[in-house]
């Protein structure tokens, strides 16, 4: 298969997210200065607010600022191309500037500023790269210490304390090269912040082409804002480019943000590493190309946002890499979405990712046996939890890379955790689990929880109501299936027969207490009454992804899921059916806006659960209507994460209308890892699922002309699918293996 330029593919101008995987990640989500040199929109490190990086100002000869006008933006995931047209003060004079923005793998926010003209005359010109830096002690929220200026460098140490959290100091560096001629430190009484020279001290200081060299950090008291500047002198001469690299370094130390400047500032060119990483990424993951652009280039565009959102984790609570559910306020190990990362990156070459996030949780595990919901990276969040699919994400990695000696590293953990569930969440010992409140099942704002208690729709966590989820004991059923198996694996034989006990016992009362007959439907119950609810909600569907349901069920996934009165909108599917009386297509809950509503919003987190039930009751029931509507609802769910439907423009909001596809932009989270998507193209579209003993070649009917799926690892054999209309080939590490048609699976013994 031909290389795929991946960064080029996913090129547009539209987008400015830049992340190295690592702990620095520039990605403001209603930026205020985009078109603005340097980084001055808000930057996190881990899930903190840094803010802002560094701005870069051009003088003219005597000091004058020369105004930038800002003319065109490209990127891709290696690089934030912008373009700038600057007109020397009192000539005709223009200066063409080219900036090229990126995020390097070692927490170096880097600007490489390419400067030319084609007058006859050389120009000479003055770069001032600068910062400011809030600077309040007494607030004990966030300050500076250890301030310097050394190597041709600046230096800060910037202690963040949001809220009540414990501070996190984090050791910040700005660099200049060609090496800087020129410095200036400077304390201010508070003014605006923002990237715009007059308001800098040195729009007065600046003299005969140079900054005043000093540091000034007293006056009548030491709080308010240091600003940070490096100047350089420039010549440009007649149809020759100058370059200047600026850099910005985060770290823990010191000693490693000045290794990290110096390494990135003698670089020629310091993007090359940013695009080496990218592309290194892309080529640790199958290889996949097909004739439905939407797939094609959503496939590369999931890719992207796993690792833009992936961090290494060596500091505090984090001692594995991971991914983080989102930007922002979500960018932490969270443990509802860590279940999809563990389905998602189980293709790479490397199951480090994938099985770090899990252990995260299982590292930073509470006492009684529950996992966090929320780690940071130097404190606990006390009542935060969220339920996950824990069994089923473990076997699927297993069955890519199996490795016992993982399994057992996992096992005691996830033990705990279900003997917690066991303890806590089922009283009644029902074979039945608790929800206690509205946010942990990450599906707040819905009917189902105010069918049991009118309160709960309260802002707050803890035990507030008690429901019967069907989501939550589909997953602690998965869960102790997987402990079997795991225990089996492990020689733990009479614990895997307890847990198979166990998960049979939940089976049961699946069937029994939530199936309603008359409705053909599986309902939450209120534990107090011991009666379903009989609110339809999407997650009463979580059983046809398992073997819980046997054909007694088959007809009422068809008449509800399939029903456009109920679940099979324009863009299905939505979070509560249409005929719910809270539903709303729009993201209100009693008549208010939320960020977060479950009453109707399509969410692809479910979305994801969705297409493993279609896909499931597929294969389980032999049902031909049923793979067909299951490639329907595949293909509708990834177009629906386009913007107005163009092909060249992804995206991955938290919630869509089910009616029209526009995302949730107010938020402003994009690139939101809150589902799995690529798990179910390879799977579904590519055909490609392994099983315990082999890998079955079966792909489903989505009336591709062709495709190709190459370098997909499983237990260390390579294998590539190509489709051609009605047929599909199938190679095993570089050799022809068999070949077939679509709906004639083959099944590979590996």
């Amino acid at each position: 298969m031909k290389r795929i330029d991946v960064l080029r593919r996913l090129s547009r101008s539209d987008k400015w997210f830049l992340g190295g995987a690592n702990r620095l990640l520039w990605a403001p989500p209603f930026p205020s200065y985009l078109d603005s040199p340097g980084f001055w929109d808000e930057a996190h490190y881990y899930n903190l607010e840094l803010k802002p990086l560094f701005t870069w100002t051009l003088l003219d000869e005597d000091g004058s600022e020369i105004p930038l006008k800002f003319t065109g933006r490209t990127w891709n995931p290696s690089e934030l191309r912008q373009t700038y047209q600057a007109r020397l003060n009192g000539t005709k004079t223009t200066i063409k500037v080219v900036e090229r923005k990126s995020m390097l793998p070692n927490d170096i926010a880097v600007s490489v500023i390419s400067l030319e003209h084609k007058t006859s005359r050389p120009v000479r010109l003055h770069l001032v790269a600068w910062t400011v830096q809030e600077h309040a002690p007494s607030k004990n929220t966030s300050w500076l210490d250890d301030v310097a200026y050394r190597k041709g460098a600046l230096f800060f140490k910037h202690s963040l304390r949001p809220s009540v959290s414990p501070r996190l100091e984090v050791a910040c560096g700005l660099g200049i090269s060609p090496a800087a001629h020129s410095h200036s430190i400077n304390l201010s009484e508070r003014t605006a912040v923002q990237p715009h020279w007059k308001l800098t001290p040195w729009a007065e200081s600046f003299r005969r082409g140079r900054l005043p060299g000093d540091m000034k950090l007293a006056g009548a008291d030491a709080e308010g804002l240091v600003y940070f500047a490096l100047q350089r002198e420039l010549v440009l001469r007649a149809g020759k480019s100058i370059s200047v690299t600026i850099a910005f370094g985060a770290s823990p130390a010191h000693e490693e943000t000045q290794n990290n400047l110096a390494a990135a500032l003698r670089q020629r060119d310091p993007i090359v590493l940013s695009r080496t990483s990218w592309n290194d990424h892309f080529d640790s993951v199958p290889a996949f190309e097909c004739s439905d652009q939407y797939l094609t280039n959503y496939y590369w565009y999931r890719w992207y946002g796993l690792k833009l959102n992936t961090q290494i984790g060596t500091e505090g609570n984090y001692k594995r890499p991971f991914v983080c559910e989102g930007i922002g306020y979500f960018r932490a190990p969270i443990s509802y979405s860590a279940q999809c990362h563990m389905l998602e990156n189980r293709w790479m070459r490397d199951p480090g990712l994938a099985r770090g996030s899990l252990s995260t949780f299982i590292d930073n595990q509470r006492e009684d046996g529950g996992f966090r919901g929320y780690i940071d990276v130097n404190h606990y969040r006390q009542e935060m939890f969220y339920h996950a699919n824990w069994g089923n994400a473990l076997l699927q990695l297993d069955l890519n890379h199996p490795s016992s000696d993982y399994l057992e590293s996992v096992y005691e953990g996830l033990a705990k955790y279900a003997a917690y569930f066991d303890r806590e969440r089922d009283e009644e010992v029902s074979g039945l689990y608790d929800i206690d409140n509205h946010y942990e099942t990450g599906q707040e704002y819905m009917h189902r929880y105010v069918a049991v208690d009118p309160r709960a729709d309260q802002d707050h966590w803890g035990d507030v109501f008690r429901l019967k989820g069907v989501d939550v004991t589909v997953y602690i059923y998965e869960l102790k299936r997987a402990l079997a198996a795991v225990a089996d694996r492990i020689g733990k034989t009479d614990s895997a027969e307890l847990w198979r006990m166990e998960a049979e016992r939940i089976r049961t009362a699946v069937r029994e207490k939530m199936w309603d007959s008359a409705q053909e439907m599986f309902f939450d119950v209120d534990p107090k009454t011991g009666k379903r609810t009989m609110v339809k909600a999407a997650s009463c569907f979580y059983p046809y992804f398992t073997d819980i349901v046997d054909n007694s069920h088959r007809r009422g996934l068809t008449r509800h899921l399939l029903n456009p009165k109920e679940f099979w909108t324009p863009f299905p599917v939505p979070s509560s059916s249409l005929d719910d009386e809270f539903f709303s297509p729009l993201p209100e809950w009693k008549g208010k806006r939320m960020n977060c509503p479950w009453n109707g919003r399509v969410w692809p987190m479910t979305n994801s659960h969705i297409a493993e039930a279609l896909a499931a009751s597929a294969l389980a029931f032999s049902d031909t209507r049923l793979r067909l509507r299951t490639a329907e609802f595949i293909l509708k769910y990834v177009r629906m994460m386009f913007f107005r439907g163009n092909p060249e423009l992804p995206n991955c909001f938290e919630h869509y209308n089910p009616v029209t596809g526009e995302p949730s932009r107010y938020r402003g989270i994009d690139d939101y890892q809150h589902s799995w998507v690529n798990d179910l193209l390879i799977k579904y579209v590519g055909g490609i699922r392994p099983e315990e003993f082999l890998v079955v070649v079966d792909p489903f009917p989505f009336n591709l002309e062709h495709l190709v799926l190459d370098n997909v690892i499983i237990r260390g054999r390579r294998l590539k699918v190509r489709i051609d209309g009605k047929r599909f080939t199938v190679w095993l590490d570089g050799k022809h293996h068999t070949e077939s048609e679509l709906g004639q699976p083959v099944s590979i013994q590996i």
